[in-house]
Parts: C-alpha cells; structure tokens; sequence
C-alpha cells in the first residue's frame, strides 16, 4: 500500500509539473505577442504586430479577446490614413481560424468584420479584396452549415473575377466554388472548378495552391466512399510539397493522411514537424487529432483524460470555445472508452449552453450523445425523448443521412417498449429516406464514374497544351540557332572585303554574345531548373562557376576569330580566286585548226 501511495504521489507530481510547463509556455507566447505589439514604433509594425496576437487568440478560440485586438489594430490603421494598412488589418488571416463549434455569436460577429471589409475594399475600387472578402464569407457560412448562402456568396465573387489582377485570387474563387459544389453533393461541377484552379495554379507555378486543389480533390473522393483515390491524391500533394521544401504544404498533407487513415503514424509526423517549426495552428490541429485517436482507437481513458489535462494549450482551446465545448470534450473521452455514466453526467453539464448559445446542429450532436447514453443505460424513456429532439434538429437542417439512422434506432426502442405503431411509423420513415439514399448513393456512383472521366479530360488538355508549349518553343530554339549561323557566315563573307577592324570588333562581339547567351538559355532551361527546384542560392553557385567557365572560352574564341577576319586572309583568298578562271578550267580546250592540218599532212 505505501508503495501504491509513492507511486501515485509520484505520477501527480509529473502530472502538474507537465502542466505547468505546458501552461508556462501558452501564456509565455502572449505575453512575447503582447511585448512587440507594445514595442511597436511605427504604424505598420504594430498593425502587423497586432494582427499575429490576433491570429494566435483565434488559433486558440479566445474570440473575445481575438475581437478586442483586431479593434485595436484596425483603429490603428484608420488613424495612419494609410489605406493599405487598412486592408491589411480588415483582411488579416485571423479571422479564418474560427472554429467550427464557435458560437452564434462569434459566427455573427466574424461576418459583420467581413463585411466591413468588403464594404471598405468596395469604396476602394479595389476588386482584388471585394473578391478576397466574398470568398471568406463563403468559407465562413459554409462552416456554419448554410450551403446553399456560401453557395450564392462564392457566385458573387465570380462576377468580380475579369476585374481582379490577382491570379492566385481567382484561383481561390474556383477552389471555394468547388467546395461549396461538393457541399451540395454536386461533385461533377465541383471536379470543374478544382480543375479550373488547378489550371491557373500551374500557370502562375503556385505549389501552396496545387495541393489546395489536391486537397479538395481527396476530400471529395472521399466523400463519394472512394478512400483509395482519396489517400492517392494526397501522397501526390505530399511528394509535390516535399520537392519544393513546402513544409506548410506537408504539415496538412500528414494532418489529411491521419484523418483518412486513423494511422497514430501521420499524426506523430503532424505534431513532431509542426512543433519543429513552431506553426502553432497546426500544432493544435495536431493534438486534437491526437486526443481522438487516444479515445477512439486505444479507447484508453486516463490515457486520454490526461493528455487533455497535461496538454495546457489544447485544454486552453475548449475552454475558450466555452466550457460546454470543454465539457463535451470529456463526455466523449468516457463515451468512447465506454463509461457511460461519466459520459452521461458531463453531456448534460454542457446541454443548456449548447441549446441557448450555439447552431442547431451542434445542439443536434448532444441531443444524440445524451440519448446513446441513456439506451445504453436502459433508460429508454429518456433515449427516446432525446432521440425524437435530435431527429426534429436533423429535420429541420435537412440531414438524410442521421434521420434515417435515428428513425431506426427510434423504431427499435419502440418495439422494446411494445408500440408496435410508432415502431412501424418510424421504421417506415427510415426506409423512405433510406430509398432516397440509396437512389444518392446511386447518383455518387455515376458522379464518381463522370468525376474520373473529367480528370482524365482535363489531364489530357494539359498535356496538349504542354505538348503545344514545347513545339513552340523548339521552333524558337531552331530559329536562333538559324539565324547565329546565318549572323556567322555574314560575318565570314564580311570578312572578304576591305572594312575596318572597328566593325570586325563590332560584330564579332554581338556574335559571340548571341552565342553564349543561347549557351547559357539551354543550360539553364533544360538542365539547371528541374536540377536545383528553383532553389535561389544553388542557383547562384551553378551560375557563377558557369559564366566562370564560358567567359574565359568566349574571350579566347573572339579574339581569335577576329584576328583571323582582322588579318585580312579572307580578303587575299577571294582576290586571289577567280570564278572566270575556276569556270575556264571546267570548260574543254577548244581545238586548234593548224594541228589538224599538220597531222593530216603527216598522214
């Protein structure tokens, strides 16, 4: 027993000693945050400054004090008179990091702040941001769980597009598209639109973007039930953002990968490469993901109690979302590891919060969290009660999928409780949304079938247009090397007449400048860009051993071929060459009459 006691005294003392480690650095960074927005001197570092503690508060869900900081900074702003730090303060990336279990209010709150934005970049005339903002309330409402508004949002940044410089912008405008498509179930549009980001992503050679639209493309499949081409799609962004070292770019990669796979694999890599660059956005991702693989897979209940204990700043972010959203969080720890009153006891801690402050649909998901535990407590009264709430919510945001499944569960605690006609009523409503979806699943079979066939479209049509590209610029390739052979024999045949040294000088010079530049123009297309990966100071090096290498054999190839126009050998061989007499000596020696005549004598 005095053993038992040591041992647990020991694991407490670890365990707060983590804590406050943990808690130390949270509040360590803020304050550093806090230290350079006071340090501050001009107006732009301090708008910038600003801006970083308000996309760390919103990483972490501190709403309140995210909006508090963001009015600061656009106050700032406002006094500077400058207005592209009032841009930059309407248009930070902040606000982006909302979470999806925010409040109404923090959701109302986020699109008013958009608004304005929009409104201010409007007054502007600056259509780059009336797009940039358009598409952020079409992210936003899309969260929310309004589709068909993020929908009719994103159509409206396409009207501003012919106007917009920006082409990473339009490519975001197609990226948004497709996701508010695919939200629709409308994946065949959707695939078009990825497509057309795609396109433009390739032309202005944007990695960042190319594995958006990899992203979005695996997260369809994998909502059409295709998690094979899903993980495919993936590992193409993981490769593409491991060969140009984008390290954000492989950090979502891994995050997307553990998502699809549950492998504890990519999340480690997720949380051990973020944490080493210190992206604390990601860091968080990382941990919650972490925290469910803990609860769902190991189902390991101290285990996963105690990460979100010792984890101070994943503990800090639920609480941020409000203590309903932290209560949550525990009651899905016991759920999942199968302690179902513990499980029961937090779901109810965090239902009124949910009902008063937060979406249907989030107060959907603990309705059906209570009613589980109840049936599996064998209360069903209860269950049932909390299952005909959660289906009226399912209902009412038009989500097939959870009516069929809550019908069903509805219809069989009826049958134990002996009413036979409710069981039949709502068994029959499962099987009719049930056929619908079926039919759905019918329509995503085809969908998957058209979205390959578009793809496969599209690669073709960037094949041809690099095939196109490549004989273009092969026919450019050949018409210089035409044209520096037709420039050398110029020079030759120049050669042959009586000019001055200055103009041999001259044109020996624009050749061979021609010439070696061509050299270099190879090199560096064909061999140099696929070999560094644009790499700027490998680039550099190779360059300058390069010119250090070709400047010398220019030199030497110049002066020679100028001293040997210069000497006038060119001149002396063409007066000495005579194309009379050339032709003479082709031409047969006439015969002479007299000899004729001497011979016939002879004779």
């Amino acid at each position: 027993m005095k053993r038992l006691a040591n041992t647990t005294v020991l694991f407490l003392i670890i365990f707060f000693c983590n804590f406050y480690i943990s808690s130390a650095q949270y509040n360590r960074q803020i304050d550093s945050l806090t230290a350079l927005c006071h340090h501050a001197i001009s107006d732009s570092q301090k708008v910038i400054a600003l801006g970083n503690l308000a996309d760390y508060y919103y990483i972490y869900q501190f709403s309140k004090k995210g909006d508090s900081v963001l009015h600061e900074q656009l106050m700032v702003a406002d006094n500077s008179n400058n207005n592209n730090l009032i841009l930059m303060a309407l248009f930070g990336n902040a606000i982006t990091n909302v979470s999806k279990v925010a409040t109404s209010e923090d959701y109302d709150k986020t699109i008013h702040f958009i608004d304005n934005g929009i409104n201010y970049a409007k007054s502007q005339n600056n259509y780059d941001y009336i797009t940039l903002g358009y598409i952020r309330m079409s992210i936003i409402l899309r969260k929310r769980g309004q589709n068909d508004k993020a929908l009719q949002t994103a159509n409206i940044a396409i009207q501003y597009l012919e106007n917009v410089i920006s082409d990473s912008i339009k490519a975001l405008v197609y990226i948004e598209l497709g996701n508010d498509y695919q939200a629709l179930n409308q994946s065949i549009i959707a695939s078009t639109n990825y497509n057309r980001a795609f396109d433009i992503a390739i032309k202005i050679n944007s990695v960042s973007l190319q594995s958006d639209v990899y992203h979005c493309l695996s997260e369809m499949y994998s909502n059409l039930g295709n998690d094979a081409d899903a993980k495919e799609e993936l590992k193409k962004s993981l490769s593409l953002n491991k060969e140009n070292k984008n390290y954000e770019g492989i950090i979502r990669d891994y995050y997307d990968l553990a998502r699809l796979t549950d492998e504890n694999f990519y999340i480690n890599k997720t949380i051990e490469l973020s944490d080493s660059l210190h992206m604390n956005k990601y860091i968080l991702q990382a941990k919650l993901l972490k925290l469910a693989y803990i609860e769902v897979i190991e189902q390991n209940t101290d285990k996963a109690l105690q990460y979100l204990e010792t984890e101070a700043d994943l503990k800090q972010s639920y609480l941020n979302n409000g203590i309903a959203v932290y209560y949550e969080a525990i009651a899905n720890i016991y759920f999942y590891t199968n302690k179902i009153d513990s499980a029961l006891r937090y779901f109810k801690l965090a239902e009124y919060d949910f009902l008063k402050n937060y979406d249907p649909k989030l107060s959907r998901d603990i309705f059906r969290g209570i009613a589980q535990c109840y049936e599996l407590l064998n209360d069903l009264p209860n269950a049932i009660g909390y299952y005909t709430k959660a289906l009226q919510v399912s209902k009412s945001i038009n989500d097939a999928v959870a009516i069929v499944d809550i019908s069903s569960l509805l219809s069989n605690l009826y049958s134990l409780q002996n009413d036979y006609k409710k069981a039949f009523f709502y068994s029959k409503q499962s099987i009719t949304y049930k056929d619908s979806l079926r039919d759905l699943s019918k329509g995503r079979d085809l969908a998957l079938l058209n979205v390959d066939r578009e793809n496969i479209k599209h690669m073709e049509e960037l094949k041809q247009q690099q095939q196109k590209l490549n004989r273009a610029r092969n026919i450019q390739y050949m018409a210089i090397t035409i044209v520096i052979c037709i420039v050398f024999l110029c020079m030759l045949v120049a050669g042959m007449f009586p000019i001055s040294r200055l103009t041999i000088k001259l044109l020996g010079y624009f050749f061979f400048i021609s010439l070696f530049e061509f050299i270099v123009l190879l090199i560096d297309n064909k061999f140099l860009a696929n070999a560094v990966h644009g790499e700027p100071l490998k680039l550099w090096v190779i360059k300058i051993a390069l010119i250090a290498l070709l400047v010398p054999v220019q030199h030497f190839m110049e002066r020679g071929l100028i001293n040997f126009l210069a000497s006038r050998k060119l001149l002396k061989a063409r007066t000495s060459f005579s194309f009379a007499n050339f032709w003479r000596k082709l031409k047969p020696s006439k015969i002479n009459n007299s000899d004729v005549e001497e011979d016939s004598a002879v004779l």
